[in-house]
């Protein structure tokens, strides 16, 4: 056992010893008090008797013995001598009464329960000699050597029965303080090794997380962690803030299409591209593969997610096509000057064949290269005139969908009402930006109530989205400056409300690159109304900027 526990071990013993010391002696001494009331009462003769007066002044010396002297300090053999002269103290109680000579139940169990059978016959002897103390004994009538006989017969069975009872109750306590030690020792030993394991996990930069049944994230390694923002004390995927999308600046996955919800399924993946809009406004690439782990604890099955960061590799593939635009067309300057001189050394005369065929060599890889240059030129053109049309009725309710989680977290239903479809052109990922943040902000700043979502189109044919919520509102002060970089209205900072006063400035750039415009509306303490008007795919003409 290791030095400490032993110490500890031996700290208990002496605490207990001094508690048993006071309660077995005060509990005696009660019983004694108690029958010196009812002496007191029924018999005043017997209280002045020697004997009864002798055996109150021996219990009382002890107890007060007993509450003063500091027994943690002393062996354990000292504390003998309480229960010892608590045996005298009943024997001259008895020469007064022979009643009385029942309180040695008390000195006996006191010395069965802390001491062993040396000690035992010791009080008994004790006893023995206090009964044939008594002077009416010394004639040795058969009636009181019978029950000086029967008494000691008494407190030695009671005696032995109690020692063993006690010896097995402190061999158990034993045994069990051993094995809580051993059980603590194990799981010290399993702390750490989950600890190194875990260390080992989040030092892994392929990001990790293990899917339980129902897409519950069981357990996700630093990479994961940092990719999708989450805490890792709560490792619920919608906390995150980070939305994956099936491409870049495409359609926003809707909650059964993540790759949680997918996991969560049982689907396996190799090799797919995913790409993740973090919390920061970064776009990141992954590489996703889905697969089965071990199961848990409850045989269910698991399955593990692995995300590799590809953001480098896909930023110089989107480069490409730039990078090559911009070299042919500063090569395609000197091959054509290189073109046009040899086409002038050749008209000229007085040249040999050789210098004739030298300079057809020259013109012709000439044509050959400049061709490849323009054929270069025309796929990077075609690469760069993507389409530039969506129907924003789709893209308010993908909104709609990917946030009702988050409403329902907040105790906040939202209200969706869409008439579509209504074409817009320009493009989706930034005009979903807006869309989220407006729908974000009218969940963050409510607290009851609806948040109302309608798109749909206005008098004029324009596209109209209104988000309504019936939350903390602002001041006509402050609607006036909402979309003022880094502005927060005073009822937001009043109820404590993180936030970096971007987003409306923001959102109203890019609704206004699209040739739209958007409005506040707002009552402090009622809600507020944001709409956002967009031209018409199939009215307007041109695109954002």
């Amino acid at each position: 056992m290791p030095i400490y526990e032993s110490r500890w071990a031996d700290s208990q013993l002496i605490g207990t010893r001094v508690r048993s010391v006071w309660q077995w002696q005060l509990i005696f001494t009660f019983s004694v008090v108690v029958i010196a009331v009812v002496v007191a009462i029924l018999d005043v003769a017997l209280m002045v008797s020697p004997g009864f007066l002798v055996g109150l002044i021996l219990i009382v010396a002890v107890s007060a013995a007993a509450l003063v002297l500091p027994w943690a300090r002393y062996p354990k053999s000292a504390a003998f001598l309480l229960p010892v002269v608590d045996v005298v103290a009943i024997g001259f109680l008895a020469m007064a009464e022979s009643s009385l000579g029942f309180l040695w139940v008390f000195p006996i169990a006191w010395v069965a329960t802390y001491y062993g059978i040396p000690e035992l016959v010791v009080s008994l002897v004790i006893v023995a000699v206090m009964g044939i103390s008594d002077p009416t004994h010394w004639g040795f009538p058969a009636a009181v050597i019978l029950e000086l006989l029967i008494v000691l017969l008494a407190l030695t069975f009671l005696g032995i029965t109690i020692i063993v009872g006690a010896r097995r109750t402190r061999a158990f306590r034993h045994l069990t303080r051993r094995q809580a030690n051993r059980l603590d020792r194990t799981l010290q030993r399993v702390q750490a090794a989950e600890r190194r394991v875990n260390a080992v996990f989040d030092s892994i930069t392929v990001g990790l997380a293990r899917i339980g049944a129902g897409g519950e994230i069981v357990s996700a390694n630093a990479a994961y962690r940092k990719l999708y923002s989450l805490d890792p004390r709560d490792l619920r995927f919608s906390t995150g803030g980070a939305i994956e999308y099936s491409d870049h600046r495409g359609r926003a996955l809707g909650p059964s299409e993540t790759s949680v919800a997918r996991a969560g399924r049982g689907e396996t993946v190799e090799n797919e591209r995913l790409w993740l809009f973090d919390r920061t406004g970064t776009w990141r690439a992954l590489g996703l593969a889905i697969r089965p782990a071990e199961a848990n604890s409850l045989g269910e099955p698991t399955f593990l997610i692995e995300l590799e960061d590809l953001t480098a590799i896909s930023e110089a593939q989107r480069e490409q096509p730039t990078l090559t635009r911009v070299v042919s067309h500063e090569l395609r300057n000197p091959l054509t000057a290189i073109l046009g001189h040899a086409d002038l050394l050749l008209e000229s005369d007085g040249l040999t064949d050789l210098q004739r065929d030298h300079l057809g060599v020259i013109e012709s890889a000439s044509e050959r290269m400049l061709t490849l240059i323009q054929g270069l030129l025309a796929q990077t053109k075609d690469a760069d005139d993507s389409a530039a049309s969506f129907d924003a009725a789709g893209l308010v309710a993908a909104s709609i969908e990917a946030f009702e989680p988050a409403a329902a977290a907040s105790e906040l239903r939202i209200d969706g009402t869409v008439a579509g479809p209504l074409p817009v052109r320009g493009d989706e990922f930034r005009m979903r930006q807006v869309i989220d943040n407006i729908v974000s902000n009218a969940i963050k700043y409510s607290d009851r109530g609806t948040v109302r979502v309608v798109a749909g189109l206005d008098d004029d044919g324009a596209v109209a989205i209104a988000v309504a919520d019936e939350g903390i509102g602002m001041s006509p002060e402050d609607v006036e400056r909402v979309f003022t970089p880094y502005f927060r209205a005073q009822s937001v900072q009043d109820e404590g409300i993180s936030g970096t006063g971007l987003g409306m400035g923001i959102s109203r750039d890019i609704v206004e690159a699209h040739g739209g415009s958007i409005a506040v509306e707002s009552v402090l303490g009622r809600g507020t109304t944001i709409t956002v008007l967009l031209p018409s795919a199939d009215t307007a003409e041109g695109g954002p900027t």
